[in-house]
């Protein structure tokens, strides 16, 4: 059985009309938020009046198991969207497309070896309620190791959630087994992803190791207190991408869906929308219009997401036995 990062939910299915897959629609599996949706559909009907889009929503967990066990009579023409590491495990449900909006994304979201690509990408950020730090502020993923800061840390179940695992992954790659083992003894688990930032929002924990767009929620929604701190000794990126479901119903038409996916005017306005950083080059303006920093101005650390997907056993088994 293939390990998944999401917990089972299930799916959903929001239609413009009723019934699914007849020529001229696209059936979009997806695990996106319900605003994110909404302008996908409104963009659709402005850009492509001509495509009815079926929309099926869910976890990327329940809907990815879901296309595996329809491979041999396909309903969904395409997936949006789920973490690299995730999508590398489903790989063979997915027919390579290249749209020709991918010269315009970040070399990183390209993904051109890939049969996906990156439609944002997600920095890992410490959440930081100033209200309740009670003292310096953590500025690196090493403070936070410290015994002084238990009970005070929180983050989502790697096991469970994709971002945290990649939050893992990346103290791995940063600290090594002694940075999971100092972790594991400090950090107190959420048992869903939006957790680790809600709680934070609301006061429980000091600091929350969570995603940059969930964080600016709370800072764009007015709490002054929220601080997203980038980490000086250097952070994660989770990309997240789209395919194209091999044998798709639809092929044609949901190459035109993908492609406007991957559009300027799309992912501009998500980002304003969602604070989801999206994977074109050409953003910086909408970047900064959300408050949101330049990537050239944040320390990446590279992390080989193939690797990573590779590792996952090994290094929650390490998790494991260091929290006891």
């Amino acid at each position: 059985m293939k390990n998944l990062l999401i917990g089972l939910t299930a799916a959903t299915a929001l239609t413009l009309t009723g019934g699914i897959a007849s020529a001229g629609e696209v059936n979009l599996y997806t695990s996106n938020s319900e605003d994110s949706v909404a302008m996908v559909l409104d963009k659709v009907r402005e850009e492509a009046p001509d495509i009815t889009l079926n929309v099926i929503a869910g976890s990327s967990g329940t809907l990815l198991r879901r296309i595996e066990a329809e491979k041999d009579n396909n309903v969904a023409d395409l997936f949006w969207s789920s973490g690299f590491s995730t999508l590398a495990e489903f790989s063979e449900l997915f027919e390579k497309y290249d749209s020709p909006e991918v010269d315009n994304l970040l070399p990183a979201l390209q993904a051109k070896d890939d049969s996906w690509t990156g439609t944002n990408t997600h920095v890992m950020v410490l959440m930081v309620n100033e209200d309740i730090v009670g003292g310096e502020v953590p500025e690196t993923w090493e403070d936070i190791m410290e015994e002084s800061w238990k009970g005070k840390v929180t983050m989502a179940d790697p096991a469970n959630s994709s971002s945290a695992y990649a939050q893992l992954y990346g103290i791995y790659k940063l600290y090594g087994e002694k940075g999971v083992q100092k972790l594991a003894k400090v950090v107190e688990l959420q048992g869903s992803t939006s957790g680790a930032y809600s709680t934070v929002a609301q006061g429980e924990f000091a600091v929350g190791m969570t995603m940059e767009y969930a964080a600016q929620r709370y800072v764009a929604g007015g709490q002054k207190e929220i601080k997203l701190v980038y980490p000086s000794d250097g952070t994660f990126l989770s990309p997240e991408g789209l395919a194209l479901i091999k044998n798709a119903p639809h092929p044609d038409d949901a190459k035109r869906v993908y492609d406007l996916l991957l559009s300027q005017d799309m992912q501009a306005g998500l980002v304003g929308l969602t604070f989801r950083r999206p994977s074109r080059a050409d953003l910086d303006e909408a970047l900064q219009s959300s408050g949101l920093p330049l990537m050239k101005d944040i320390k990446i650390i590279d992390i080989d997401q193939s690797q990573a997907a590779a590792d996952r056993e090994m290094l929650l088994e390490l998790w494991a036995k260091s929290r006891g």
